[in-house]
């Protein structure tokens, strides 16, 4: 169209594109997504393994600790009583099984293969004043014990000694506050003239028993059955060390020298980490106070 000699030329909408991704792009997005995701999968295994490593060697740790502890008390306890380690039976007096294993042996390995088990005899870590005694019966005193059903019944192997004379004897009664017991004993123990009526005391004999079973380290006490302590420990075993000596050996010559105990465990976790169980090999010393000190 044409006004007044200008020439007038209509504008045409231009057309507009709608954008988005086309497909190099949309593969690199996956590509970078799969990248993010490998990361994450690789972060998420090596903290899972890191974890798995961790609580098996927590397992280990704990296991050995809580062995070593039990019996670490029992090693040092061996031979020891309330009363004097000089203390000991009349001269006239025959030992009993008991006595010569307390008095003379107090570690030894009950005849089981060199090395495999341990066999601790001691006093009970409680012991409780006599107030009277005679030959075949003690009196407790009261202020320290209400009741002695609480810690004696018939059949326990008890210790009764004071700072010169130990007999083992068997409790064939008990009440609120007296026990009676089997063999007599020489002479009333509160008479004795080389030692205090306030020396006397009365205790437990414990007998204790450490073995491995399966791969558990299990204890027996005075021959009830075993209970575990620890499980994963996949070899345990013994060494003793004597009097004047620097070597440790699984079969001593003489037991009444032994002064310590060298024990051995391999522990192993229950977790595996790349296909591997971790496996730790432990060690521990321990002396027996009535021989050392």
């Amino acid at each position: 169209m044409s006004r007044g000699g200008a020439v007038v030329r209509s504008m045409g909408v231009g057309t507009r594109w709608q954008a988005g991704f086309g497909l190099i792009e949309l593969m690199i997005a996956m590509v970078l997504g799969l990248l993010v995701m490998g990361a994450a999968f690789a972060v998420f295994q090596s903290n899972q393994r890191s974890f798995q490593a961790n609580e098996g060697l927590n397992r280990i740790q704990e296991s050995a600790r809580v062995a070593y502890e039990l019996m670490g008390r029992d090693i040092r306890a061996a031979g020891g009583t309330a009363c004097s380690n000089l203390a000991r039976p009349d001269a006239e007096h025959t030992l009993n099984a008991e006595e010569t294993l307390l008095l003379t042996s107090p570690v030894g390995d009950n005849g089981a293969p060199a090395g495999t088990e341990l066999v601790v005899v001691s006093g009970d870590d409680t012991a409780y004043r006599i107030t009277s005694a005679t030959t075949s019966s003690i009196t407790l005193d009261s202020s320290q014990i209400a009741d002695a059903n609480d810690a004696f019944k018939v059949g326990d192997k008890l210790i009764l000694c004071n700072a010169n004379q130990l007999y083992v004897v068997t409790a064939t009664g008990v009440t609120t506050n007296s026990v009676t017991f089997t063999p007599d004993t020489p002479v009333a123990m509160t008479t004795d003239p080389m030692a205090p009526p306030s020396t006397v005391m009365l205790a437990r004999f414990r007998n204790v028993r450490w073995y491995r079973s399966g791969n558990g380290l299990y204890v027996s006490r005075n021959g009830a059955a075993g209970q575990q302590v620890a499980d994963g420990v996949t070899a345990l075993s013994f060494a003793y060390r004597e009097a004047n000596s620097n070597t440790y050996t699984a079969t001593p010559t003489s037991w009444p020298n032994v002064v310590a105990v060298r024990v051995n465990m391999t522990l192993t976790g229950t977790n595996q980490v790349d296909n591997k169980t971790i496996t730790r090999n432990v060690s521990n010393v321990i002396s027996l106070r009535s021989r050392t000190l």
